[in-house]
């Protein structure tokens, strides 16, 4: 579970950093909006309307990752190079996959 400091996320959005697209804040799953800069929760609430927002700057939310896809290898990308090392990269992370998804499941 990765956390940030919610002036953290201030921080990056005026810098014009890549947001997190979805965050937990105090049992509440908010998603970014790009187009308006904010968060909104699945009743368009926004983040900055619920919270205090000086009064909160140091409080954190949890940053929800996105399933990313694990993608096929193939034999012609790796002409020239070691495909045993290529097999062991990809082997570790469909482990790592599959064992994150074994935590997720105890939550």
């Amino acid at each position: 579970m990765k956390k940030i400091k919610i002036i953290d996320l201030l921080n990056m959005r005026a810098r014009n950093e890549e947001m997190p697209r979805k965050i937990k804040y105090d049992a509440t799953e908010f998603q970014y909006d790009g187009e308006y800069g904010m968060y909104y929760d699945e009743n368009f609430d926004s983040l900055e309307d619920i919270i205090l927002l000086f009064k909160r700057l140091n409080d954190e939310v949890e940053i929800i990752e996105e399933d990313k896809k694990i993608e096929k290898i193939s034999y012609d990308d790796h002409v020239g190079i070691d495909l045993s090392e290529a097999v062991c990269n990809k082997l570790n992370e469909v482990i790592d996959a599959v064992n994150k998804l074994k935590v997720d499941g105890k939550d």
